[in-house]
């Protein structure tokens, strides 16, 4: 996996390794998204094929590009594929880098 689609999970992959606690709390969590200097998490091309193969992969969450609310946005997108395949997997909005780690750090561990 690699590209700069990979760039929101890359940073946090980065960033685990850098911490002590495992910021995934037990969970299988994907995404996609290219980052900035700055840390906003821009558009990607085939978020539908993602959404599918982290589906299909057992993921329970998915960090997709918000686009700041915009119509058509990755995230809407995401969200519909999601609904489509009838998934479990939760469709997780971002419009930062830091979005995503406050997701992260505020939602419960998995074995509680």
């Amino acid at each position: 996996i690699g590209g700069p689609s990979a760039g929101l999970m890359f940073s946090l992959e980065i960033y685990d390794q850098l911490t002590e606690k495992d910021i995934t709390k037990g969970y299988q969590i994907a995404g996609t998204g290219e980052v900035n200097y700055e840390g906003q998490v821009g558009r990607i091309g085939g978020i539908d094929k993602k959404v599918v193969a982290a589906s299909e992969d057992g993921c329970q969450i998915f960090f997709a590009p918000n686009e700041d609310g915009r119509k058509g946005s990755n995230y809407q997108v995401a969200k519909e594929t999601a609904e489509e395949i009838n998934t479990d997997m939760k469709v997780v909005p971002v419009d930062t880098f830091q979005d995503a780690l406050n997701y992260l750090k505020d939602m419960e561990s998995k074995n509680s």
